[in-house]
């Protein structure tokens, strides 16, 4: 013999709120799995006269790992690398303006991998700004540096002495590795700064271990 259950309020407000919820997490856990499953690349080159003074690299999501290579001659910007991304292909734009170049990778599936790996050839003297989730910047030979993160690590290593640094992050930690020639305080007109709200923040010479 069955016997019925009621449906009391309390079974009813339960159902209510966890077969949403057990739906929602099945769901995300098969768009992970998909999303992991469905990884992409492709090469990115560019090769482009740099009318102005001022290299931006941005990545609206995902992270940007970048190597700074010889200084390109005749005012010209070289960015050479790979994209990396899950499911829907990402694209990198570029445009030109009075103050410089602007390079823009887009993510369009925040799930899974998003990522970008530059080669970096720039003229001497130009000024370089970053802007993304996650920023690696290895081999820097620019001496005016400007990087902005909102929720993931900064990491700059520095190959020559820069005259001016700025960095700021929300939620990440902030890195700089510097030359062994330069004191962490900088000396003369040299300005370094780094700015965390949450994370950690070290400024050391290059040679040095970490804290």
């Amino acid at each position: 013999m069955t016997r019925c259950v009621p449906v009391t309020t309390g079974r009813l407000v339960v159902l209510i709120i966890a077969v949403p919820f057990v739906l929602i997490v099945i769901g995300w856990s098969g768009l992970t799995e998909v999303a992991y499953a469905g990884h992409g690349s492709y090469p990115v080159r560019l090769d482009v006269s740099v009318p102005g003074r001022t290299v931006t690299i941005r990545a609206d999501a995902g992270n940007l790992d970048i190597r700074q290579l010889s200084q390109a001659a005749g005012g010209r910007f070289r960015l050479t690398g790979t994209a990396r991304y899950s499911l829907v292909r990402s694209i990198v734009t570029w445009r030109t303006t009075a103050f410089g170049v602007i390079v823009l990778s887009r993510c369009h599936f925040v799930i899974g991998q998003c990522s970008f790996s530059y080669q970096l050839a720039q003229p001497a003297g130009s000024r370089t700004v970053l802007s993304s989730a996650d920023i690696r910047f290895r081999a820097l030979t620019s001496t005016d540096v400007t990087a902005s993160d909102d929720k993931g690590d900064v990491i700059l290593t520095f190959t020559t002495v820069p005259d001016r640094v700025s960095v700021s992050d929300q939620l990440g930690d902030v890195t700089l590795v510097l030359p062994p020639a330069l004191r962490p305080t900088g000396s003369g007109r040299r300005r370094c700064l780094a700015r965390s709200r949450s994370g950690c923040r070290q400024v050391r010479p290059r040679g040095t271990s970490s804290p």
